[in-house]
């Protein structure tokens, strides 16, 4: 029998295990807040390189790039919002 390295180990007693516990209740816990702050950063960067584009094919030098920015921030705080009304019911 080979054993999985993700079993938790049956002694509750040794400090290994309740590092373990606090890692796992630590890693739980922060999940949700970078999920959140990656998809603020995707959003932003999406927006920009879409106004970037824009930018290259319409020749509107910055107006692409800020007005991505500015939609970018927006979706992304939105989503920001949207999840943590979602994690307070």
């Amino acid at each position: 029998m080979t054993k999985d390295f993700l079993t938790v180990p049956k002694k509750k007693n040794n400090s290994i295990f309740n590092s373990y516990l606090y890692f796992q209740k630590v890693l739980n816990q922060a999940g949700p807040a970078a999920s959140a702050s990656y998809s603020l950063i995707a959003s932003i960067f999406l927006f920009i390189f879409g106004g970037f584009y824009i930018d290259n094919h319409l020749d509107t030098s910055p107006a692409g790039i800020i007005i991505g920015m500015v939609l970018g921030l927006v979706v992304g705080f939105y989503q920001m919002v949207k999840y943590s009304k979602y994690k307070r019911k």
